[in-house]
């Protein structure tokens, strides 16, 4: 029976679903009266919207309470669809397949009809259903080469009292308070430049151009891009973003498969970019179906998730390998009528899974550095440091204890260790040195880091006014060349680029 049988490591997966503002009534809102307006309708005493749920395939369901804590920008339109210039940003109280619950009454007129946008953090991407009348998310995209990942664990607080009235020498009475979930780790072999996004906060991109607008046919799975907001989306049947059905399409256009040049920037607000993580076990050859007691796979997707730290290491012979620590904001147990990484069964289906080329990783050997204004040919190995110190945050009114309110960003900091032979005492006159190497007019003393696979495929990284913080010479025993340990501590970020084929939706 498979209820005897036992979960395995070979049924644990985990996809990456992304977290980006969308727009519910563009989504499934109804255009009122031809102006353009896609809007919702209120029920429940005006404290809630909703809308009809469509006909198999349902491809209008969201799944149950995802979206509790998440904030939405709520703006007001009469029955005749005019603006009434009132926005309000609202925290979700819950939701259902079909309904988004609100703490206040949005107006005082039932007849009003609303536009609905719920913000990036902590909101995974729903998706059109795959299977009739099952809730979905966005959850079949790629991670990329993991070798191992660890979920957040989940700590909760233990209650534990002592009744006034005792006769044991046990507690009387105990609960558990809020949950606090741990540090996920992800530790992959690096073949494209998604985290670094993650960790720095800001991108813009520039795609082949020449695409076909939106207009001209899409087919799921097509990715396109819209110039003017510098967005990139995948087209799903119903799905929106990308398609903003009160916009002009023709603004957006079909990716052609060609590379995209990412410049990645840093993000110097608390607010970091975020994602949710879908991890699954899974017993032996089961099928992609509802599973109303949980007896062939669970599902927890964790919403989110932000990189805290990322480090990339590298080192003779070997790939170069990153990971990638994430804290997240609420671990939601799937619904037991969801359908886990929509229904793809083998990772060549997943989203981002390319051809092999763009597949494999970067290696030591693509490899250059620059630094103290020269080419470094004899480093051994080295680890690149981006910590975001985030710091979790709890507010009144998010209305689960399970869920954390936010996580504010500290002090970033950047690390750079080498493991390096020296030619020259170059290294120890930097240690020495009082003030921090600069690149100016006159010279050019950045950091400079690139891995390619091509001049398609490749990272750089460059970065400004650093510090050589210590020189580990040592006095070998066997008289060979010295091996030498630097740490520099860089201060400022100059150039941070991917060149590839992976898509990221931020």
């Amino acid at each position: 029976m498979v209820l005897n049988e036992v979960y395995t490591g070979a049924g644990l997966s985990a996809t990456m679903i992304p977290e980006i503002e969308f727009n519910l009534s563009d989504a499934f809102g109804s255009n009122i009266n031809s102006t353009g307006n896609f809007c919702l309708a209120t029920t429940d005493s005006q404290k809630s919207i909703t809308w009809t749920l469509t006909s198999e395939p349902a491809s209008n369901r969201l799944v149950t309470d995802i979206y509790k804590g998440c904030f939405a920008k709520v703006d007001k339109f009469n029955s005749a669809g005019a603006d009434q210039a009132t926005s309000q940003t609202l925290i979700i109280t819950g939701n259902t397949a079909n309904k988004i619950q609100f703490n206040a009454a949005l107006s005082a007129t039932a007849s009003d009809v609303y536009k609905c946008t719920i913000l990036a953090y902590g909101t995974p991407l729903y998706a059109p259903s795959v299977v009739n009348s099952t809730a979905t998310l966005l959850a079949d995209n790629w991670l990329g080469l993991v070798n191992t990942i660890t979920p957040p664990t989940i700590d909760a607080e233990m209650k534990q009292l002592n009744l006034a009235l005792g006769g044991t020498r046990n507690f009387g009475f105990q609960l558990k308070g809020a949950e606090t979930l741990g540090e996920a780790s992800i530790d992959v072999s690096l073949n494209n430049g998604s985290w670094l996004y993650y960790a720095l906060g800001k991108m813009t991109f520039t795609a082949t151009t020449g695409g076909d607008d939106l207009t001209d046919g899409a087919s799921n799975g097509d990715v396109y891009y819209h110039d003017a907001n510098s967005q990139i989306y995948r087209y799903e049947t119903s799905l929106l973003p990308p398609i903003v059905r009160s916009q002009n399409q023709n603004t957006y256009k079909k990716w052609d498969e060609g590379k995209i040049v990412y410049t990645i920037t840093e993000q110097n607000s608390g607010d970091l970019p975020s994602f949710a993580l879908e991890i699954t076990n899974e017993k032996g050859n089961t099928t992609y179906a509802a599973d109303s007691e949980y007896d062939n796979h669970f599902s927890r997707i964790f919403t989110g998730c932000q990189v805290n730290s990322f480090s990339m290491s590298f080192e003779e012979g070997q790939d170069v390998k990153a990971s990638i620590g994430a804290v997240s904001r609420k671990a939601h147990n799937a619904p037991a009528a969801y359908i886990p990484k929509r229904n793809v069964t083998t990772p060549s289906s997943l989203f981002n899974y390319s051809d092999t080329d763009t597949n494999n990783p970067y290696m030591f050997s693509d490899g250059t550095i620059k630094i103290f204004g020269q080419t470094m040919a004899r480093i051994k190995s080295g680890t690149l440091t981006i910590n975001n110190n985030l710091m979790p945050q709890r507010f009144i009114g998010n209305y689960d204890r399970t869920i954390t309110s936010t996580h504010i960003a500290g002090q970033r900091t950047y690390d750079l260790q080498l493991s390096l032979l020296i030619t020259d005492r170059t290294i120890w006159d930097e240690l020495r040195k009082k003030n921090e190497t600069s690149d100016t007019d006159s010279t050019d003393e950045l950091i400079e880091l690139e891995f390619a696979k091509s001049d398609d495929d490749k990272i750089v990284l460059k970065f400004d006014n650093y510090l050589t913080t210590s020189v580990d010479i040592p006095f070998p025993d066997d008289k060979g060349p010295l091996e030498v340990a630097v740490s520099v501590s860089p201060r400022t970020l100059n150039l941070c680029e991917y060149h590839g084929k992976w898509i990221i939706q931020g």
